[in-house]
C-alpha cells in the first residue's frame, strides 16, 4: 500500500513542479503585455504634449507662425538627423546631444542657437524617461536632491554666458568643436575599453561640484551631461543603475532651464533645427526602442566617436585657416 501511494503521489507532485516552471513564464508575458501598453500610453502622451506645446508656440510667437508657412529645406535635414542621432541614442544610451551639436554647428548654426535646439529637442524624452525611472525605483532621492540645484545652476549660468556671447560666434564655435573633439575622443576610448571592469571601493565625493560643472558644460557644449555626470558617479563607484535613473531624471530639469535660458536671453531662434530635432527624435524614440538590442554597441560607438572627431577637427581647421 505504501508502495501504491508513492507511485500515485509522484506524478501530483511533478504537475506542482511543471506549474512552478510554468507560472514565471506566463507572468513575464504579462509583463510584457502590460510594458506594450505603457509605451503606447507614453507614446500617445508624448505627441499630445508636443501638440499642446507646437499650438502654444504658434500663438504666442510671431516668428513661428510665419517659419511653419515657409519651411525652409534645412527644417528636413535636422529632422533625418534628429532621427538618426535618437536612434543612435537608443542603440548606445548616450552621445545625442553631441552628435546633434556637431551637426548643428557644420550647418553654420551658431553655437548657442545649436545647444537651444538640442535641449529643447531633449524635454520631451528626458522627462518620459525620468518619469520610468522614477517608477521602477531607479532613482536615489538623496542623490537627486544632491544633484539637482547645482546642475540647475551650471546650466543656467553657462545658457546665460553662451547666449551673451552669440555675437562671438566665430571665437566661441572653435572652443565648442574643441569640446565636441574631447568628448568624441572619451566615447572611443569608452568603446575601446568596454571590455575592461574596473573595481572602485571609494565612492566619489563633492556630487554638487561634479552638477555644476556637468550642467556648465552641458549648456555651453549642447551636450555631456550625461557623458560627464553619469560616467564619473558609475567610475566612483556608485551603483550603476540607480545613477543612471537619477541622472536621467534630473536631465529634465536640466534641458527645460537651459532653454528657458537661451530662448530668453537669444533675439533669434533657428526654428528649423529646433523642429527638426524634436520631431524626428520623437518618431524615432518607440522604434530605438525596438532596435536597440539587435546592434553592436560597441560599433555605433566607434562610428559614432569617428564621426564627431573628424567633423570637430574640420570645424576647428576652418577657424585656424582664416585667422592664419
Amino acid at each position: 500500500m505504501e508502495k501504491e501511494l508513492t507511485t500515485l503521489d509522484a506524478p501530483v507532485a511533478t504537475t506542482t513542479a511543471e506549474s512552478k516552471a510554468i507560472s514565471p513564464v506566463n507572468s513575464s508575458t504579462s509583463d510584457t503585455g502590460a510594458l506594450k501598453k505603457q509605451r503606447w500610453i507614453f507614446g500617445l502622451g508624448g505627441i499630445l504634449l508636443l501638440s499642446v506645446l507646437l499650438g502654444v508656440s504658434w500663438w504666442q510667437s510671431p516668428d513661428f507662425r510665419t517659419y511653419v508657412e515657409d519651411v525652409p529645406p534645412t527644417f528636413y535635414y535636422f529632422l533625418v538627423a534628429g532621427f538618426i542621432f535618437a536612434m543612435i541614442d537608443g542603440a548606445i544610451g548616450m552621445s545625442y546631444g553631441i552628435t546633434s551639436t556637431t551637426f548643428s554647428l557644420s550647418m553654420g548654426v551658431p553655437p548657442a542657437s545649436a545647444s537651444t535646439a538640442v535641449h529643447i529637442s531633449e524635454i520631451l524624452s528626458c522627462g518620459i524617461a525620468g518619469w520610468m525611472h522614477q517608477r521602477m525605483g531607479n532613482v536615489n532621492k538623496k542623490l537627486f536632491k544632491i544633484l539637482i540645484l547645482p546642475g540647475i545652476a551650471g546650466a543656467v549660468i553657462g545658457a546665460y554666458l553662451l547666449s551673451s556671447l552669440e555675437h562671438y560666434a566665430m571665437y566661441t564655435k572653435p572652443v565648442v568643436s574643441l569640446y565636441t573633439l574631447i568628448l568624441g575622443t572619451i566615447i572611443l576610448l569608452r568603446a575601446i575599453r568596454a571590455q575592461r571592469k574596473k573595481h572602485v571601493t571609494k565612492k566619489i565625493k563633492k556630487i554638487g561640484l561634479l552638477g555644476f560643472g556637468g550642467g556648465f558644460i552641458d549648456a555651453i557644449g549642447g551636450g555631456g551631461w550625461g557623458s560627464i555626470v553619469l560616467s564619473s558617479l558609475i567610475a566612483g563607484g556608485r551603483h550603476p543603475r540607480f545613477s543612471l535613473g537619477t541622472v536621467k531624471a534630473t536631465r529634465f530639469f536640466i534641458a527645460m532651464l537651459s532653454s528657458l535660458t537661451f530662448v530668453t536671453v537669444l533675439s533669434h531662434v533657428h526654428w528649423d533645427a529646433v523642429l527638426g530635432l524634436v520631431i524626428g527624435s520623437a518618431i524615432a524614440s518607440p522604434i530605438a526602442a525596438r532596435v536597440s538590442n539587435k546592434i553592436s554597441a560597441k560599433t555605433i560607438m566607434v562610428a559614432v566617436a569617428v564621426i564627431v572627431i573628424l567633423v570637430s577637427m574640420k570645424s576647428i581647421y576652418s577657424f585656424l585657416v582664416k585667422i592664419i
